[in-house]
């Protein structure tokens, strides 16, 4: 990848639907050679176009971020099955370090956030957990990793 296919790669971060017609003209590139450069992108370096829901708009305001320390020791299939299954989670990790995992949630309010925090002590036997209600995300985040320095 060089720092053409970075740019593409930042314009698409920023609007995904745009064409690419429209793409070219924002680079130094023809139509064509525009397709042939995103087509081998996403061959090998993009691994999906997706969308981003405002969780204010959907009804879920309350976002935090969840450290999680398991006290046993569980299969991690059996782990991101359970996760996978709690649909306030919006993003898990497993980590190193003291907490095993993070997790980014949006709940619909601060007693579904109980509830979670609930429910990860008694379903994956979460010993510790850390919650951090997120404040606002800052423009432009998340996003992907970059070859500008």
């Amino acid at each position: 990848m060089d720092l053409l296919d970075s740019k593409i790669v930042s314009i698409l971060e920023t609007d995904g639907r745009i064409s690419i017609t429209e793409l070219a003209e924002l680079l130094p590139l023809s139509i064509s050679a525009t397709r042939d450069r995103l087509r081998k992108l996403e061959e090998t370096a993009i691994d999906r176009f997706t969308i981003r829901m405002n969780a204010d708009a959907i009804g879920r305001p309350i976002e935090a971020l969840i450290d999680v320390r398991i006290g046993q020791e569980l299969s991690i299939e059996y782990l991101d099955d359970q996760l996978a299954m709690m649909p306030a989670i919006t993003n898990a990790m497993h980590l190193t370090g003291r907490f095993d995992l993070e997790l980014r949630v949006a709940t619909r309010d601060v007693a579904e956030l109980d509830d979670l925090l609930t429910a990860l002590k008694g379903t994956i036997g979460a010993e510790e957990t850390n919650t951090r209600l997120i404040l606002r995300t800052i423009e432009g985040f998340p996003r992907s990793p970059s070859l500008e320095p």
